[in-house]
């Protein structure tokens, strides 16, 4: 059985893709994501981290959207397929400013949610983007366009391997808990 974590990933995955394809709110998205994903089994504890993962990846939907099209040269993000593009906006959330994820666990855990639910080729593609933004963190670059990589990582509710979660937030988003602060929902 997949973990906790990894299950809210991909609750999270289908939240923002609910909100790309019919634009409604993140709350009424994350509901749908967890009341009819019944094969993920989230406990309440991942569907706060669910919750918590889009609620970030919403807030900061511009920045992430700029540093993936900052490393994808030839490919706009509106042009990426709908499910690649939001396992990576979850994973670069993750990246920059979750900083209980390791840069690797994120990566790891994105392309095993492509596997899933992508294409033949989204694995490599999702691998290649998030690949090289890992890069950029690693020699200290911005992500993209001068922004700064490692500030801002906030830690998060739990340990870092994909393991438990704590909290819930019941669905709702709960404004900046990824800036900085401690992000126990």
């Amino acid at each position: 059985m997949r973990s906790e974590r990894r299950r809210a990933r991909e609750a999270a995955m289908r939240a923002l893709y609910q909100m790309d394809m019919s634009g409604c709110t993140s709350e009424d998205a994350i509901s749908y994501a967890v009341s009819s994903s019944s094969d993920l089994d989230l406990p309440e504890r991942a569907q706060g981290y669910a919750s918590q993962l889009v609620c970030a990846a919403v807030e900061r939907m511009t920045e992430i959207d700029a540093v993936m099209a900052g490393i994808a040269h030839d490919w706009a993000v509106q042009r990426m397929s709908p499910t690649d593009r939001n396992i990576m906006r979850i994973a670069v959330c993750e990246m920059l400013y979750l900083k209980d994820v390791p840069v690797a666990t994120a990566i790891d855990e994105a392309v095993e949610i492509a596997k899933l639910y992508g294409t033949a080729d989204s694995p490599r593609f999702v691998n290649g983007i998030l690949g090289a933004l890992a890069e950029r963190i690693k020699d200290g670059q911005g992500p993209a366009d001068g922004a700064d990589a490692g500030e801002g990582r906030a830690e998060s509710s739990d340990a870092a391997s994909g393991g438990d979660v704590e909290g819930d937030s019941g669905g709702k988003c709960l404004g900046g808990a990824h800036e900085g602060r401690d992000t126990r929902v």
